[in-house]
């Protein structure tokens, strides 16, 4: 598991737009917006993990969660979510 604070973030809103557009994402459960999770899939295209990305409204400060090769059974994109909503609150403020 990694655990990423971009403070400040390099790029823009834009960008970040498009790499949810470009992974699939799905949006983040309400209060934890704007941001998205996806799943993380090895090159055969199984599923071997998830991340989550939230951002600050004017896209300064980016929390990344990545979870690869968890626990069999776990349903990471679930862990990975729950993360974001134990971190978010301490560091995106």
């Amino acid at each position: 598991m990694t655990i990423e604070l971009q403070d400040p973030f390099p790029s823009t809103l834009e960008s970040l737009n498009n790499a949810k557009a470009r992974d699939r994402g799905a949006d983040l459960p309400n209060g934890l917006t704007p941001g998205y999770s996806t799943p993380l899939k090895d090159t055969s295209g199984n599923i071997v993990g998830a991340k989550a990305l939230a951002w600050t409204k004017d896209g300064t400060k980016v929390l990344a969660i990545r979870i690869a090769r968890g626990a069999p059974g776990r349903d990471h994109r679930a862990d990975a979510v729950e993360f974001m909503r134990q971190l978010r609150p301490l560091l995106l403020t």
